[in-house]
């Protein structure tokens, strides 16, 4: 057998341990792994020169189209994940009208059309119809996964409709009885945050911290309680997106012990920055807010030990903010070419988290929890061959060229992908990705054959 390509001479880091050797590949998919001398000739062979190779990352937390265009951001974004290791990016996206089938079909045909790794979307509850219409989604797009959003006042600068308790419960009764679905749920409590909001924004103040301060951790953690108490009544699968507080894994421990599916995500920033820090103003105004210390080493407490699930980005592609005012300023920062790099360099290099851990957290679990297992996730013999090259030592500045907001910019880290292989095309080398990749991406969430 000749395959199209072979990656030998690397450290390759799964979840479950790692060896020495390499991978082969053909048809998209890995065919052959092992040492070196077991691997076949190739189209092309690359010598990974010890590096380290891991699965490629799913990134199952962005937002694309929201303020460009749909088509071009599937283009840009999608080009900027490759370059950050991310393989599969699924999109958690919102439809204003009756239906979402209409939605997913176009949606579908234009990110085919134009993005450069493969894609799928878990879809917003954005009025009652939507809960209603849940099996037949299911059953027409092969979506399994749902999220309602708390946090958002109905005058919301984004648009968001924001879920009730009615919502919730309504929707988790529908996918508990469905295998493989999932209710995710932005936790804060609408309520409470909008009522410390006036007091605080009534004194003027525009600082980072303030925004912080209008929508304090409790929030979040009664919510997360609340949704944890659903959860248990209706036996319905739940995940906790961009948890900020570091209480979030340790209530999601608690209730996974008493027989409850329950998941935590976490984001980079929320591990990499906090609200005080000096360099930080309105530009850095996210949904939830970037907290205090505290809550960081929660989180980093959750990443090590296990009770933190699974990673995303949160990526959202705003147009530049207008920092005028805090209070209505546009949420959201993007993270996808420096997620694993902020991982390797904060993670594995200063707090010692292993690297097999680092690939459950961003492959293997995001994987089997959003039904892509045993397709994507792994490096193994039947799998689709994503796979994202590392150089462990490499420093490098981070610098933004792109759209959105970075909070990054100007650190160095230490822990670089360098080059990129999604369904084994190499998509990323060399810094730049090819023109020619546009449009080779796929939808990874599609109806049961």
């Amino acid at each position: 057998m000749k395959a199209d390509l072979v990656i030998k001479n690397a450290r390759v880091v799964r979840h479950d341990g790692e060896y020495f050797g390499g991978v082969a590949v053909k048809d998209g998919k890995i065919v052959l792994t092992g040492a070196d001398e077991v691997l076949p000739d190739a189209t092309r062979t690359i010598d990974a020169g010890g590096r380290v190779l891991m699965p490629g990352l799913i990134d199952p937390h962005c937002h694309l189209g929201v303020k460009f265009p749909f088509p071009e951001d599937m283009r840009t974004e999608t080009a900027a994940a490759a370059s950050g290791g991310v393989t599969t990016a699924l999109l958690y996206i919102r439809n204003l009208k009756e239906s979402y089938l209409p939605f997913y079909e176009e949606r579908k045909a234009l990110g085919e059309e134009n993005a450069v790794i493969d894609f799928g979307f878990h879809f917003g509850i954005q009025r009652e119809e939507h809960i209603a219409e849940i099996p037949e989604i299911i059953a027409k797009t092969g979506v399994k996964s749902f999220k309602c959003y708390f946090g958002y006042e109905p005058d919301n600068p984004i648009g968001i409709v924001p879920a009730t308790d009615g919502w919730v419960y309504a929707a988790m009764r529908i996918l508990s009885k469905i295998p493989g679905a999932v209710i995710n749920v932005h936790c804060e409590n609408t309520q409470i945050a909008s009522w410390i909001k006036k007091e605080i924004a009534a004194t003027g103040r525009q600082d980072l911290g303030a925004y912080t301060e209008s929508r304090p951790a409790f929030c979040e953690v009664e919510t997360i309680r609340r949704m944890i108490f659903l959860a248990e009544k209706t036996g319905c699968s739940l995940h906790l997106v961009h948890t900020s507080v570091g209480m979030g894994p340790v209530l999601a421990a608690e209730a996974q012990a008493r027989g409850i599916h329950v998941t935590v995500e976490t984001c980079p920033h929320y591990l990499t920055r906090t609200c005080y820090d000096d360099d930080l103003d309105m530009r850095a105004k996210i949904s939830p807010p970037l907290r205090d210390r505290n809550e960081l080493e929660g989180l980093w407490a959750g990443m090590l030990n296990g009770s933190v699930y699974s990673l995303g980005t949160d990526h959202v592609p705003f147009l530049p903010k207008k920092l005028e005012d805090l209070w209505t300023e546009f949420p959201g920062v993007v993270s996808f070419p420096w997620e694993l790099s902020l991982m390797l360099h904060f993670g594995v290099h200063q707090r010692g988290l292993p690297l097999s851990r680092l690939v459950e957290l961003n492959s293997f679990n995001p994987a089997r929890r959003f039904g892509l297992w045993p397709r994507k996730g792994h490096i193994d013999v039947g799998f689709d061959a994503d796979l994202v090259l590392v150089d462990l030592d490499e420093e490098r500045t981070v610098e933004h060229t792109g759209k959105g907001t970075c909070i990054y910019e100007g650190w160095t880290l230490k822990g670089w992908p360098v080059m990129t292989v999604a369904r084994g095309e190499v998509v990323y080398e060399n810094g730049a990705v090819d023109e020619r990749h546009y449009g080779r991406g796929r939808c990874v969430t599609v109806p049961a054959a």
